[in-house]
C-alpha cells in the first residue's frame, strides 16, 4: 500500500512542469525522469598568424649509379643525425632525417629559450543533467614557436536541490549527496572532474502518511553546488601534433548527475540536478627564432652504419667538387628557402662480365662478345647468387662491407680461359676470385671470366693399304750325280753366284705385281728396273744351259 502512495505521488510531482531532473529511489532502485536544455556555444579565440621563416632543407639518400644526384626511386636513410652551424662555427640547429631522409632547419635553437603560453578556452553553461555537448578551439599555430606540452583543465559544477520522504515505518536517518562526472575528450586525452558534497542529514520519524517531504518523515535539504577541477598535461610528440596545423580542435564534453539520498528503508527523492563546466587548453612552447640572412653549413654529424660517404649536392644540380669525404655543404640564406641540399651515400657492389676472350690475351677488350646466362655466386659476408645479362654482365649491389667470393659456373661449350680480379682486388683461382676485400664505399668493376671457343678438330686423311703381291714358285732342278757319287741338291730360284755353296737355299723376293710396288725384300722389292730383269733372265737362262750341258756329258760317259 505505501508503494503504491509512492508511486501515485510521483506520478502526480511529474505532470508539473519543471526545469530539472527528478529521481524517485524506491526499494534501493534509481529512476531518471527529465530533459536536455540546449548549451549555448562559447565563443573561440583565433591565433594570430605569425610569418613563416626561411628554411634550409635537403635529404640523405643511398646514391646508387653514384653520380651524386638525387634520382628518382633512389632509397632515403632515415635516422641520420644532422647540424646547422653558423658563419662562426657554432651550433644553431640540431634534428635528424625523418622516414623519408628528409631534414630541414628554419629557427636558430641555440641558447635557452623562453616558455610562453597561449591559452584556448570552451564553456558549457549550465544545463540540466544528463547532457553532451561539443565545442570548437582555435589550435596552435606553429608559426610562433616549438610547441612543448599542452594543458587541458576541466573545471565543473554539479548543483542539486534534494528533498526526500521516508516510507520507512521504522525511524530511519536520510543522507543527502550532491555529486556527478563531468568528463571532456580532446585529441589523444580524456579529462574526468568529479565534484562532490555532502548535503546533510536528517532523522526522519516513521511514515507520516503525507509525501509531501515535510512533517516529521520529509525534508528539503535544500540546493546545493558540489565543484571539482582536474587537469592533464601532453607531451607526446605525436599527440601533441593533434593540436598544430590548419583545421580547429574538437572538444566534447559529458556531464552525469548522480546526487541521492540513502536512508535505511525506502526513500521518495525529488532532485533537481544541473551541471556545467569550462575547459581550458594552454599551448606552452619557446618562440619562433628565425635564421636570420648569412652563410651556414651544414654538417652530417655521423656516417649512416653500412654506408660509405659519397657525393653531396647543393640544389641537386650539379655534385659538389672533392665532397666524397667531407659531408658538408655551404649555404647561403637570403630571406629565401635553400631545398635539396642533399648527402649521397655509397654502398658497396661488385660486378663483371662473362666474355668470349677472342684473342685469348687474358683481357676483356672492346668488341669481345659477353656470354648470357652464367651462373655467378656471391660467398662471404653476404650470400647470393645472380645469372648474367643479355650482354654477359653481372651486378651484386647494396653490399654491406666484408670479405667476399665470387664463383663462376663453367658455361658448357667453353674452354676454360684466363680471369682477372677487379678493381677493389682479391686473389684469383680457376673460375674463382676470393679474399675480395669491400669497404662500405668502393664499387668492385672488372671482375672478368674470360672464356674461348673450343678449337674444331681437323680430319685426319685415312692411308689406302698397298696390295700384296702373289710369290711365284721356285723351279727345283734335280740332278743325277755318278754312280757311286753322293746325291747333291740345290734348291734354287735361280743360279747361285759364283762363289756360293752347292745345296744352299736362296730365298729371293716375292715376284712383283705390275704396275705396283712390292712389299718384302728381294730384288723386286721395288719397281722393277728393266735392266735387272734382262739380267735376271739371261742368268737364269745361263743356269739352263749349263744344265743341259751337265747332263749331255753324263749320258755320253755313260754310252761310252
Amino acid at each position: 500500500m505505501e508503494d503504491l502512495l509512492a508511486l501515485r505521488i510521483a506520478l502526480r510531482r511529474l505532470a508539473k512542469p519543471r526545469t530539472s531532473s527528478r529521481i524517485l529511489v524506491a526499494a534501493g532502485g534509481l529512476v531518471l525522469l527529465g530533459a536536455v536544455l540546449p548549451v549555448r556555444e562559447a565563443i573561440a579565440f583565433p591565433v594570430t598568424q605569425a610569418q613563416a621563416c626561411p628554411v634550409i632543407s635537403g635529404y640523405v639518400y643511398y646514391d646508387v649509379n653514384d653520380n651524386g644526384l638525387r634520382d628518382a626511386g633512389e632509397p632515403p636513410i632515415a635516422g641520420v643525425p644532422m647540424q646547422l652551424r653558423n658563419a662562426a662555427g657554432g651550433v644553431v640547429g640540431s634534428t635528424s632525417t625523418n622516414g623519408g631522409g628528409y631534414y630541414e632547419f628554419d629557427r636558430n635553437t641555440s641558447g635557452a629559450l623562453p616558455t610562453l603560453t597561449k591559452e584556448q578556452a570552451a564553456t558549457f553553461l549550465e544545463t540540466i543533467t544528463d547532457w553532451t555537448s561539443q565545442k570548437t578551439i582555435a589550435p596552435f599555430d606553429p608559426a610562433l614557436g616549438t610547441l612543448t606540452s599542452i594543458e587541458v583543465t576541466v573545471s565543473g559544477d554539479i548543483t542539486s536541490s534534494i528533498e526526500a520522504e521516508s516510507l520507512d515505518s521504522d525511524p530511519s536517518t536520510l543522507s543527502a549527496e550532491v555529486t556527478g562526472t563531468i568528463t571532456v575528450n580532446v585529441p589523444g586525452m580524456q579529462v574526468t572532474a568529479i565534484p562532490l558534497l555532502h548535503a546533510g542529514e536528517f532523522d526522519a520519524a516513521p511514515y507520516d502518511g503525507v509525501s509531501d517531504f515535510g512533517g516529521a518523515s520529509g525534508h528539503d535539504f535544500g540546493t546545493n553546488t558540489a565543484s571539482d577541477s582536474a587537469t592533464s598535461t601532453i607531451t607526446d610528440a605525436n599527440t601533441l601534433n593533434l593540436f598544430s596545423g590548419p583545421g580547429e580542435v574538437t572538444v566534447r564534453a559529458a556531464a552525469r548527475a548522480l546526487s541521492r539520498t540513502t536512508g535505511s528503508g525506502n526513500v521518495l527523492n525529488e532532485i533537481h540536478t544541473t551541471a556545467s563546466a569550462n575547459v581550458e587548453v594552454v599551448y606552452r612552447y619557446q618562440p619562433l627564432t628565425c635564421l636570420v640572412d648569412g652563410t651556414y653549413t651544414i654538417v652530417e654529424v655521423t656516417q649512416p652504419a653500412g654506408y660509405g660517404d659519397g657525393q653531396e649536392s647543393a640544389g641537386n644540380v650539379t655534385p659538389i667538387p672533392g665532397s666524397k669525404t667531407t659531408d658538408l655543404i655551404t649555404v647561403t640564406l637570403a630571406g629565401q628557402d635553400r631545398p635539396n641540399n642533399n648527402f649521397g651515400e655509397l654502398r658497396a657492389s661488385l660486378q663483371g662480365c662473362v666474355y668470349i676472350d677472342a684473342n685469348r690475351n687474358g683481357l676483356h677488350d672492346g668488341g669481345e662478345s659477353g656470354i648470357p646466362n652464367v651462373t655467378i655466386t656471391l660467398g662471404g659476408t653476404a650470400t647470393g647468387s645472380t645469372a648474367t645479362g643479355s650482354d654477359g654482365c653481372y651486378q651484386f649491389p647494396n653490399l654491406p662491407p666484408g670479405t667476399y667470393t665470387l664463383t663462376e659456373t663453367q658455361p658448357p661449350g667453353y674452354e676454360d680461359c684466363q680471369d682477372n680480379i677487379g678493381t677493389q682486388g682479391g686473389q684469383t683461382a680457376n673460375d674463382r676470385f676470393y679474399d675480395i676485400p669491400l669497404p662500405a664505399n668502393v664499387n668492385g668493376r672488372n671482375n672478368d671470366f674470360g672464356e674461348c671457343l673450343s678449337p674444331t678438330p681437323t680430319p685426319t686423311a685415312t692411308r689406302t693399304p698397298n696390295p700384296t703381291s702373289t710369290p711365284m714358285p721356285s723351279s727345283t732342278v734335280l740332278s743325277t750325280p755318278p754312280t757311286g757319287s753322293g746325291t747333291s741338291t740345290t734348291t734354287s730360284g735361280s743360279t747361285p753366284p759364283s762363289g756360293s755353296t752347292p745345296g744352299s737355299s736362296i730365298t729371293g723376293g716375292n715376284q712383283p705385281n705390275p704396275g705396283a710396288p712390292s712389299s718384302g725384300s728381294g730384288l723386286f722389292s721395288r719397281t722393277p728396273d728393266v735392266r735387272v730383269v734382262i739380267l735376271g733372265f739371261a742368268i737364269f737362262a745361263a743356269s739352263g744351259w749349263i744344265a743341259f750341258l751337265a747332263m749331255g756329258r753324263a749320258r755320253d760317259q755313260q754310252d761310252g
